[in-house]
């Protein structure tokens, strides 16, 4: 769910699409109607954006903005394009080009807007977006995009605001979804009617994040005390990985008066975290943690996390056996310190704390993935303990898509080609989505030479691979493939 969450602009392509292009027709209609040709190019795009054939699209679109080099529109699309597969530098490019054309766009200037959030410059971001609601304030999700780099910049009051006054111009979903998060740590009744007025016709990305939220209130009663709840929406948003909503949760909970020193230093160390995830000073919130409750395995922990991530490793696997000894039974303690090892490569140390994940948690299927995904990662004993590990995950989780795609990729590394085939398909039909079944698979079919369908298949993942993680190594395929392909022909 949490990767989902913070892409409005690319979760939304095809409906964002027609808004832009129906409000910038109505802008530029009555003084230059839109050439024939240019809309042809548009339609060809739009039917294959629907059918996720992106890099057609793309190509049609470069070929109508190099027809008609005045419209703007054809690069507003590219950028949306780019924005939905997760492509800033690209996405920038083009509403930059679109904005060459048309200075004022304000369909392009919140397009750069949402490229410069994605890119960590909340700056910038808001900027734009401050310009938009100001020259264009009824462009749906203006207030809302507004909101939004507020929120980036952990300014809570005027992000509120703004989702407020998108509010008051137009409903917006999503705003609502925004005011109801930011409600809850000081008024879960406000916060349920926020969720409860949420129409029904809404995103899918937008209805798991409502249910995400209504189910962290569902234990509460009209009786809970409020910092109770704001820590529950702060924890539970931290493994969202929402870090400005989780921070502002538990800055609310940390202070709340008149509660336990225990359930304190829980929100100062939840807190500190979420800051330190965030780019933010952290250690403070650490050390007023600790200093509450010394008992705590928290503080270390997440402390711990924060200086593996930085390098600093000997340091980092001190706080982390500290969190272990307070808390010999908590697996993500020895996952963590998994991590360390890998990083030290000191894979047969790493090996054993997943052992001992696995072993303070054996019914755990996350840890055994975490555990098999190890194996697979490093090519680490994949005969011995890799392979046989993955095969008894799948006997206990049948349904896990990627148990079967790391089970399949072991099989290919060791030589077991029948079998590896026969999983990652498996794999696939649990999940068609899972970018990493579709990338391995495609490594299949190049090694037995069947290289258009491999090449096809590495086309699908340079085409919906949203997390890039593996969009670079599928082009490096496509290219083996076409220089073989070019040579076999010379």
């Amino acid at each position: 769910m949490t990767k989902k969450f913070l892409h409005r602009f690319g979760k939304n392509l095809g409906v964002l699409i027609l808004v832009s292009l129906t409000f910038f027709a109505c802008k530029t209609v009555e003084s230059t109607p839109t050439p024939e040709p240019l809309q042809n190019f548009l339609n060809q795009a739009t039917t294959l954006i629907d059918e996720e054939h992106y890099s057609e699209a793309i190509d049609i679109l470069e070929q109508a903005a190099e027809a008609h080099n005045e419209s703007p529109i054809p690069l507003i699309q590219l950028g949306q394009i780019y924005l939905h597969q997760q492509q800033s530098n690209l996405a920038e490019d083009a509403f930059n080009r679109a904005l060459a054309r048309d200075l004022e766009n304000p369909v392009a200037m919140a397009g750069l807007a949402e490229t410069y959030l994605n890119q960590g410059n909340s700056l910038k971001a808001l900027s734009l977006w401050k310009k938009v609601s100001e020259s264009d304030p009824d462009l749906p999700g203006v207030f809302t995009g507004l909101g939004r780099a507020y929120l980036a910049r952990l300014e809570f009051e005027a992000a509120q605001d703004a989702f407020l006054e998108q509010l008051s111009h137009s409903p917006d979903a999503e705003a609502q979804w925004f005011l109801a998060a930011l409600a809850i740590p000081a008024d879960i009744t406000q916060a349920t009617e926020y969720l409860a007025a949420m129409p029904t016709d809404i995103s899918d990305d937008l209805l798991a994040r409502r249910d995400y939220l209504v189910a962290v209130l569902e234990p509460f009663a009209d009786d809970t005390p409020q910092a109770a709840i704001a820590q529950a929406e702060g924890v539970a948003l931290v493994q969202a990985k929402l870090w400005p909503l989780a921070i502002h949760a538990l800055q609310i909970a940390s202070r709340t008066e008149n509660q336990k020193y225990q359930d304190k230093a829980k929100s100062l160390a939840f807190l500190g975290h979420a800051l330190a995830q965030y780019g933010r000073p952290a250690i403070e919130m650490f050390r007023q943690a600790e200093a509450l409750d010394p008992a705590s395995a928290l503080p270390a922990y997440f402390q711990g996390i924060y200086l593996r991530q930085k390098g600093a490793l000997t340091v980092a696997e001190d706080r982390l056996q500290q969190a272990a000894s307070l808390d010999p039974n908590n697996p993500a303690i020895y996952i963590e310190l998994a991590r360390l090892k890998s990083d030290q490569g000191n894979l047969a140390a790493a090996e054993a704390q997943y052992m001992a994940a696995v072993e303070a948690a054996p019914d755990d299927v996350q840890i055994l993935t975490l555990q098999v995904e190890f194996y697979a990662d490093h090519t680490y004993r994949l005969n011995e303990a890799g392979i046989p590990t993955a095969e008894a995950l799948v006997e206990v989780d049948e349904d896990n898509a990627e148990a079967y795609d790391l089970l399949g990729w072991m099989q290919f590394l060791a030589g077991d080609l029948d079998h590896a085939e026969t999983n990652l398909q498996q794999a696939l039909e649990l999940n068609p989505n899972l970018m990493s079944a579709h990338y391995h698979l495609a490594r299949y079919l190049e090694s037995q030479a069947n290289l258009t369908e491999a090449e096809q298949t590495y086309r699908l993942v340079t085409e919906k691979d949203l997390s890039n993680t593996y969009r670079s190594s599928a082009w490096e395929g496509i290219f083996r493939i076409q220089k073989q392909l070019n040579g076999s022909k010379d």
